[in-house]
């Protein structure tokens, strides 16, 4: 029995320190986190290089992963104080939309879904362990002779690849770089979020400044039936004049029902894209190309139930004639607005999209992953080298051992020479796929810019040129308004320059609201949160 021990302790320090040989270095390499390497640069068409093996890899014959920066996950603001928040800014929609928007969780989670991959392909280098019970019965017949004999013991082991020539680097680095492929997804999901949160702020503020102009039409359109109506009185008007008046005053206060259900339905579409769950005012503030600062939003927000136009007071000329225009405050939509054109070349604009857009440095990455995956095909060749440590226990009727046994090999699997060369083929069309996609991707990024870029500097060229309009208009339609005060032309020029007065400031807001969305359109093709 002290034989016996001796062995068994013996067995046991052997054992556990091969553990405590094996499993650190496993832990050392499993702690080299890919956030704190460095990213290497992209080779473009070098076949030859991905085609080679590291000689110093061969030389040292020791275990380099490539070393792969992931690109940090985009986060929005946390908490945001919502019952202390008079107003919500387009940043503020868009930090709730982040953190809310469930589609970003779903991409979230394929980042993590790939990172495990990481962890997988490291696992090879892990020990293996083994264990077995055992126990038999034998029961011989012969001539003149029965034996029976039992026997009963156990087996632990473990066995650890020491190296199999780069096939496990490989595939690790094909999981770095496709869990770096993921991050970029969900950095380019957080762009089209940002957008579509952008684009329907915008509606809202184009809807808002929309229902200023109908409010101000329907005053001014009140306002006229009343004179109307009180000089046909006085026998200076027709009744054919008071009828169109007051058909006009009808479409007038149709015009603003129908804005105002555009604005709630804007601000519905722009709760939709943010995902948004506060039971709360929800506020909207001018940005600064769409800055209609006359515009009472937190009034208009509040009274969508409401038709009524505002009330104001109207002066009256010395004769005590009403004038309508007397009722607007002069270039009402356009008063103090300020437009700030984006300083930026189309060549800076492109230069920033090559270098910022995360689906095409997703399909970058995929291109790395496809040469690393034609390394692991190619190293299918190479044997592998694995160590053993093995211990059991055995005992029969007559006698017991106890084994020890350490060792290694080397081997080849089971190889396939000619399913291996069709297998390098399609790698080596992979890849080469996979760099076509890169240089695609440019090529679309390279015009999808210079379009985005045209279209923004001719909105912006146009904005200008129609605020000149709105004042051209307003003046046109203050000068009618006098001559009908006084009886020089007649209701249907007056009707038809207020028309154009209306026209020319809904078509302003319109071109603003065009503008901001080419610009937030050349932005996003740019790669810019």
């Amino acid at each position: 029995m002290n034989k016996i021990s001796q062995k068994t302790i013996c067995a046991i320090t052997l054992l556990a320190l091969s553990f405590q040989l094996i499993i650190p270095t496993f832990a050392i390499e499993d702690e080299n986190k890919p956030e704190e390497t460095k990213k290497p640069k992209f080779a473009w068409f070098k076949k030859n290089t991905t085609q080679k093996e590291d000689n110093k890899t061969k030389k040292n014959k020791k275990i380099r992963v490539e070393e792969i920066k992931l690109p940090k996950v985009f986060q929005g603001k946390p908490n945001i104080p919502f019952n202390q928040l008079s107003v919500m800014t387009i940043d503020d929609c868009v930090d709730y939309a982040l953190v809310h928007n469930p589609n970003l969780s779903v991409s979230s989670e394929r980042i993590k879904a790939a990172k495990s991959g990481i962890g997988q392909a490291r696992s090879s280098y892990a020990p293996r362990l083994t264990g077995r019970v055992n126990y038999n019965h034998n029961d011989t017949h012969a001539t003149h002779m029965h034996n029976t004999s039992d026997s009963s013991g156990f087996h632990v082991g473990v066995s650890e690849m020491i190296w199999d020539f780069g096939r496990t680097t490989a595939k690790i680095n094909m999981a770095k770089y496709d869990t770096e492929s993921a991050q970029y997804d969900y950095d380019f999901d957080v762009l089209r979020v940002v957008y579509d949160v952008k684009i329907n702020y915008y509606k809202v503020l184009a809807a808002l400044a929309h229902l200023d102009i109908y409010e101000q039409n329907a005053r001014i359109q009140t306002l006229n039936y009343e004179r109307t109506k009180a000089m046909f009185d006085e026998g200076l008007k027709s009744k054919i004049d008071v009828v169109n008046a007051q058909v006009n005053l009808s479409d007038a206060n149709i015009q603003l029902v129908e804005g105002q259900n555009n604005l709630e339905t804007a601000i519905i579409a722009l709760k939709n894209s943010m995902f948004f769950q506060e039971d709360v005012p929800f506020i909207v503030k001018n940005t600064e190309n769409f800055s209609f600062l006359k515009a009472d939003y937190k009034k208009k927000i509040e009274s969508l139930t409401t038709t009524k136009p505002q009330a104001q007071d109207f002066k009256k000329t010395e004769d005590g004639l009403i004038m309508l225009t007397s009722g607007i405050e002069h270039r009402d939509i356009i008063q103090n607005f300020e437009f700030k054109p984006l300083t930026l070349s189309k060549q800076e604009a492109i230069n920033q999209a090559l270098e910022l857009r995360p689906d095409l440095k997703s399909n970058e990455m995929l291109a790395h992953v496809q040469e690393e995956s034609l390394k692991v095909i190619k190293k299918q060749y190479m044997p592998e080298i694995t160590g053993d440590l093995t211990w059991g226990y055995t005992k029969t009727d007559s006698n017991y051992s106890s084994p020890l046994q350490m060792g290694a090999s080397i081997g080849l699997g089971s190889i396939n020479p000619y399913g291996i060369h069709y297998q390098i083929k399609e790698g080596e069309s992979m890849l080469d796929i996979a760099y076509h996609n890169v240089n695609i991707a440019k090529t679309d990024i390279f015009w999808e810019v210079q379009t985005n870029y045209v279209n923004m500097r001719q909105l912006e060229r146009k904005i200008p040129l129609m605020n000149s309009k709105v004042k051209a208009t307003l003046e046109n339609f203050e000068l009618a308004d006098g001559r009908y005060s006084v009886g020089l032309n007649n209701y249907v020029e007056l009707q038809d320059a207020l028309a154009n007065y209306n026209n020319a400031q809904l078509n302003f807001v319109e071109a603003v609201f065009n503008y901001n969305v080419a610009r937030e359109t050349l932005l996003k093709s740019m790669g810019v949160k």
